[in-house]
């Protein structure tokens, strides 16, 4: 009887430490880090070439359209960080999801406007690249790619 008991309260131990634990990405820290700091240098220097591209004249799609599009870059850039830095603080895929659903939306909208104005060579590249790494991030936490 006695061996039943200590059998019960060791199991349950292990049931409450392993729940305790955060949920790592696959076990995969590294590759995850990897991903979230390659999106955030990409969605950086991505706003700073869309600053440069709204400030050609050949670019113009309307003040209102040039305004959100920046404004969605900025969004991005700042949502990106809340994913690092959710990320950073306890390596916990379910907290950080959430934080990237949101980054990703905002990306989809970006996508969007990218899509249908004509930036120039150094935007559009850029932009490519940003998508091409938040496709990746969206993959790793089993969420919808950017189309």
């Amino acid at each position: 009887m006695i061996l039943i008991t200590r059998l019960a309260l060791a199991l349950a131990l292990i049931a409450a430490l392993s729940s305790a634990q955060p949920r790592h990405a696959g076990g995969n820290i590294e590759a995850t880090t990897r991903i979230i700091n390659d999106c955030e240098q990409r969605t950086n220097k991505f706003k700073k070439t869309l600053d440069r591209a709204l400030g050609r004249d050949n670019v113009r799609a309307g003040q209102g359209r040039e305004a959100q599009l920046n404004e969605n870059a900025s969004r991005l850039e700042n949502q990106m960080d809340k994913v690092g830095d959710s990320w950073n603080k306890d390596h916990d895929m379910s907290k950080t999801r959430a934080h990237v659903q949101a980054a990703l939306a905002l990306a989809n909208d970006i996508n969007r406007a990218m899509k249908s104005w004509n930036m120039g060579g150094d935007a559009e590249s850029e932009w490519n690249t940003v998508r091409a790494e938040l496709n990746k991030l969206a993959a790793n936490f089993g969420l919808a790619r950017i189309r």
